[in-house]
């Protein structure tokens, strides 16, 4: 699972809530469900966790184990996230769908860019192509992308 799945869970008014809580009891009930420490620390940053015990609590309520990704799978998030880099324009692009944009400030004109995406959704991402049998996620786009994996998205 990636964090974006994981915080729909957190908060019972999201919209995502109830197909995020459906889909990781599907996961729990076919096997173990792991994160990497990525998502363990993306995790740690959401205010819901004012302690390392809060966190773990809710990990071991969930069934998530954290896991570390072998080091022939961090290469290959380092190999993804150097392809992303290679191919990456002045688009912004949308994290459900992988359609990109380019905008001009409202205020001076001059093309707005972002950087996007981080090492850390690669390895992420070659976790779950070699070590997982699946991805819970909203950014089907960008895991589509880059990595041969099954991809079950939160978002409907």
């Amino acid at each position: 699972m990636d964090t974006s799945a994981l915080l729909a869970l957190l908060y019972p008014d999201d919209a995502h809530n109830e197909r995020a809580s459906r889909l990781l009891g599907e996961a729990v009930a076919e096997g173990s469900v792991v994160v990497t420490g990525t998502v363990e620390t993306e995790l740690a940053a959401d205010p819901t966790f004012e302690t390392r015990a809060d966190l773990n609590a809710f990990l071991s309520d969930t069934g998530i184990q954290t896991v570390t990704p072998a080091p022939e799978t961090r290469f290959l998030a380092g190999e993804r996230f150097r392809t992303y880099i290679d191919r990456r324009g002045p688009e912004l692009q949308c994290p459900a769908c992988g359609h990109e944009a380019t905008y001009d400030c409202p205020e001076c004109g001059r093309e707005i860019r972002s950087r996007q995406r981080l090492a850390a959704d690669f390895t992420i991402g070659a976790h779950a192509e070699r070590e997982a049998d699946r991805l819970l996620t909203f950014d089907a786009g960008v895991y589509e992308t880059y990595f041969e994996v099954e991809i079950q998205t939160v978002a409907e």
